[in-house]
């Protein structure tokens, strides 16, 4: 009777994981973190109006740092700024923070449902966006694709941000708009770092099933160093 012969596991090679770490911490603070002290300061301060001016003025003035610095502005970020610009106009008019803190979960939700469609369309989009902030070489997307590991991660993500406007609206109903904020800022960064970690854990998985082992690139030692 024949035996079985176990595959020796193949080693591929990733760039360092602070890097990536490092693009998605500051992913966080720029996005998240920072225009929310920002909007809570203003709005201790000066008021509802004064804070969403403030965190317009703060997202204008990093797309203007951009191109002083002759830095490529996404497409993506000038839509953000026009969504932004948005919101900032209808608060003026309605002076409702419940509003305000409203219109991004529709854009919650259309970015779930942008996630789910494509996987279930056999093209999921994070696989671009996974590729954007880690290359991976085209032997481990090989693998990744066979196993349809950006499809099954889709679903991680969808909930994800399902839970994030379910959540948000929930928060906008049942607190103040300080309480909201403050909240706001630890606990939708909070999440994010849970899927994060989440699909980082199933990518581990993933790569050993296929009997891979994936080595991340070591800090290159200094010069002179012992």
């Amino acid at each position: 009777m024949p035996r079985h012969v176990a595959r020796p596991a193949q080693i591929i090679d990733l760039p360092g994981w602070r890097p990536i770490a490092r693009k998605v911490f500051t992913t966080l603070v720029l996005v998240s973190a920072l225009p929310m002290t920002v909007f809570y300061l203003a709005l201790s301060l000066y008021g509802l109006r004064a804070a969403a001016l403030a965190t317009v003025s703060l997202y204008y003035g990093a797309l203007l740092v951009k191109v002083l610095r002759r830095k490529p502005i996404l497409a993506a970020a000038l839509l953000t700024a026009a969504l932004l610009s948005i919101r900032t106009v209808v608060m003026f008019f309605t002076g409702s923070a419940f509003i305000y803190f409203l219109q991004p979960v529709a854009g919650t939700v259309a970015l779930a449902t942008v996630i789910a469609a494509s996987a279930l369309a056999g093209r999921p989009i994070l696989d671009r966006l996974a590729h954007e902030f880690c290359p991976f070489p085209a032997e481990l997307s090989v693998h990744l694709r066979e196993q349809r590991f950006f499809a099954r991660l889709s679903a991680v993500w969808a909930v994800t941000y399902l839970i994030n406007a379910v959540g948000t609206i929930w928060l906008l109903r049942s607190m103040s708009v300080g309480g909201f904020v403050v909240l706001k800022s630890v606990l939708g960064p909070a999440l994010t770092v849970t899927a994060v970690a989440a699909s980082l854990l199933y990518f581990h998985l993933a790569m050993r099933k296929q009997h891979v082992h994936v080595r991340w690139r070591q800090r290159t030692a200094q010069p002179g160093s012992a």
